[in-house]
C-alpha cells in the first residue's frame, strides 16, 4: 500500500476570505488530482492554531498484486 500526505494551511480571519478560499479550491484540486491516480482520502486531521487552521489529509493506494 502506498501512502501520500496533503498539508494545507488556510487563515482563520474572516479578512483573509479570498486567501482561505483559493486555499480550500488548492486542496480540492490535489485531492481530485490524487483520486485521478488512484488514491483514496482515508484520513483528515484538523490542527487549529491562533492565526491559522491546518488540515492534513492522508491517501492511501493500492498497489498492484
Amino acid at each position: 500500500m502506498e501512502f501520500s500526505t496533503l498539508q494545507t494551511t488556510l487563515p482563520v480571519s474572516d479578512l483573509e476570505h479570498a486567501a482561505r478560499a483559493r486555499k480550500v479550491a488548492e486542496r480540492l484540486d490535489d485531492l481530485r488530482a490524487h483520486g485521478r491516480h488512484g488514491y483514496t482520502l482515508t484520513n483528515t486531521l484538523t490542527v487549529t492554531g491562533t492565526n491559522y487552521v491546518t488540515i492534513i489529509d492522508t491517501l492511501t493506494k493500492d498497489q498492484p498484486k
